[in-house]
């Protein structure tokens, strides 16, 4: 998959599904269950959509699937740090009673997990791209995962990087961006350009390419209902580093100044 048909999926869509809505005495056929697809975006602003009257960046894919769905105008994240965020978006619940307060916490055993729910009622789960849990793997109910990680341990041995090592890649851009000994030493254009940089790795090796080529797989292996698939991209997140050559789309100077 190209890098712009992996946007199409920087959406997120929840469905949540209680215990007792597949119990076994009212179960249903696994072929009529609902699939659902959570996918997401890390750090995408808001008002970076031209569905929300943003006059220069061109999200044609988002802005059709906002217009063909629900677009929420009135909302607001649970919690101003990543990983308790996402812990929240699994569980519904705020992080006073997830107890995961940090980018490298765990959360409370016994936690309800929608992931969790849905697989003890009969669902196939999947989680494919950045999940920043903490261990890395750590089952809050996706029965595989496909990681791309971006800070933590979790970069040094996940399954997108373990990837590039075997192609003999490294993402240069991230790893200043990401990891301390290394941005201490950084280049003069990442601070010049606050980390707006054209990738070092060609667009086939590009995290949202490769996060978005493996979710397409799995959507091809499903047959009928019962699937839950969670495709979360590295990016928007700095550093900005589109590959070439989508790093022309944009003139910095012509931008609008939010």
């Amino acid at each position: 998959m190209a890098f712009h048909d992996s946007i199409l999926f920087i959406v997120s869509i929840l469905t949540l599904l209680t215990p007792t809505l597949y119990a076994q005495e009212n179960a249903v056929s696994a072929d009529k269950r609902p699939n659902v697809l959570f996918i997401m975006g890390d750090q995408h602003r808001y008002d970076c959509l031209g569905v929300a009257g943003n006059p220069d960046v061109k999200t044609p894919n988002l802005d059709s699937i906002a217009e063909d769905g629900v677009h929420y105008t009135n909302t607001y994240c649970s919690y101003p740090v990543c990983t308790p965020a996402r812990y929240s978006l699994l569980s519904g619940v705020p992080v006073h009673e997830h107890c995961g307060w940090s980018n490298h916490a765990t959360p409370c055993d016994g936690t309800p997990m929608y992931p969790r729910i849905l697989r003890e009622n009969g669902y196939r789960t999947k989680a494919v791209g950045k999940m920043h849990f903490t261990p890395t793997y750590l089952d809050l109910g996706f029965s595989e995962m496909l990681l791309a990680e971006q800070n933590g341990p979790g970069r040094w041995d996940d399954d997108y990087h373990r990837y590039l090592k075997s192609k003999g890649l490294t993402d240069v851009n991230d790893l200043e961006d990401q990891e301390r000994n290394y941005r201490d030493e950084a280049r003069d254009n990442y601070w010049e350009t606050f980390g707006a940089l054209t990738s070092n790795l060609p667009e086939e090796y590009h995290s949202t390419t490769w996060i978005g080529d493996r979710a397409v797989e799995d959507l091809a292996t499903w047959k009928g209902g019962g699937n839950l698939l969670k495709v979360s991209f590295i990016k928007p997140h700095h550093p900005f580093d589109p590959p070439e050559p989508w790093d022309k789309m944009y003139d910095p100077k012509a931008m609008t100044i939010l």
